[in-house]
């Protein structure tokens, strides 16, 4: 085991490697049902976010998986549960918000000429679902692989990432929506609902 590694357990891998899959399926599912859009405004500045996200996911999956816990232990069985929560919640949030979404999802930062303002399902609750989703997976990554030393480095490289991001998206939806999109982020946060 590495110096940089908690202990893990294979049941803790093998439930994310399981919702890391159905994540990914629902990422191509969403990418396909994508219409075709003329028009609009981009932010290509987001590209800047999603790349510092990226490195983030990087920093913390980087290395070798190395399961050492026994697999009905309590800490096996509390990684287990840990991931199965976090993965759980970042499916949950991906496919109920780009459904929410629906033509208006995307990759990067842009506003459709058509764009609508939707303040249902997950929007209802923060202005950013997706996001979330995305910080839920990077911790279930570090939780399932046992690199928590790599997240100290991660974790504010992804809020930097992630801040570029929905300021650009924030910026675009003003300019498009003006006072309703004001009203809207008063009263939702966003990223991090309230309880």
């Amino acid at each position: 085991m590495s110096y940089l590694q908690v202990p893990i357990g294979w049941l803790q891998f093998w439930i994310f490697t399981a919702l890391g899959i159905l994540f990914f399926v629902s990422l191509i599912r969403a990418l396909m049902k994508r219409t075709p859009e003329s028009g609009g405004k981009r932010a290509a500045k987001s590209r800047i976010g999603i790349i510092l996200q990226s490195v983030a996911f990087f920093l913390v999956g980087f290395g070798g998986v190395r399961p050492s816990l026994p697999l009905l232990s309590p800490a096996s069985i509390a990684g287990a549960v840990v991931v199965l929560v976090l993965m759980g919640g970042t499916l949950w949030l991906f496919v109920a918000s780009s459904s929410a979404l629906g033509k208006n999802w995307g990759l990067e930062a842009r506003m459709r000429t058509d764009h609508e303002l939707i303040c249902n399902g997950p929007y209802a609750r923060v202005r950013h679902p997706i996001y979330l989703g995305m910080l839920l997976f990077l911790l279930g990554l570090s939780v399932a692989l046992g690199y928590w030393l790599q997240l100290v480095v991660a974790l504010p490289l992804f809020l930097v990432g992630t801040s570029i991001r929905t300021n650009l998206e924030d910026e675009l939806l003003d300019a498009q929506f003006g006072q309703q999109f004001r009203d809207y982020a008063q009263s939702t946060p966003a990223l991090i609902p309230r309880l």
